[in-house]
């Protein structure tokens, strides 16, 4: 589904994958325009950087080096799948966790 999404909202999209900060810099540049594709990212993002942090507390107690690529591997997959649908303007959920991400951080 392609979206005609303003500058800002593409921008903010881009910059929400982008380390940890990402995504609360891309909601600052979200707040005057809020731009659903952005919002949708950013969203996705947050999910995705709580997902690592609660992931790779679990993995770090396996004392298995495969364990930790494994686990890199999921995450990096994850990240490019929502970064190309960023890049190319289509919203793209987050294979498994796309729609708990979106539920968990909208708007209420």
């Amino acid at each position: 589904m392609k979206n005609q999404t303003g500058k800002d909202g593409k921008l903010a999209a881009i910059i929400a994958h982008l380390t940890f900060l990402g995504p609360v810099i891309a909601w600052f540049i979200n707040l005057d325009e809020k731009d659903a594709f952005g919002a949708f990212y950013i969203r996705q993002n947050l999910g995705l950087v709580a997902l690592f942090f609660v992931l790779g507390a679990l993995v770090a107690m396996i004392p298995n080096e495969f364990a930790f690529y494994g686990f890199s591997l999921f995450i990096s997959v994850l990240w490019l799948y929502s970064f190309s649908g960023a890049i190319s303007n289509q919203y793209r959920l987050i294979p498994i966790f796309g729609n708990l991400f979106q539920k968990l951080f909208a708007r209420r």
